[in-house]
């Protein structure tokens, strides 16, 4: 492994770290901000429930 490459990696794992990081803090918002909000509450509980139930046909 040439020093080049691992620089290079260096800085593929921090972009990829910083993706993922917005990520979390996406899910994060979706999941306790979002439910305090009138508005999007009211759209959620006007959606179906969700089956998890597996068919086997």
């Amino acid at each position: 492994m040439t020093p080049e490459l691992m620089e290079e990696a260096v800085v593929d794992l921090a972009i990829l770290t910083g993706y993922l990081l917005i990520l979390c803090v996406g899910c994060l918002i979706a999941d306790y901000v979002f439910p305090h909000i009138p508005f999007i509450q009211r759209f959620l509980d006007s959606l179906p429930d969700w089956e998890d139930e597996d068919y086997d046909e």
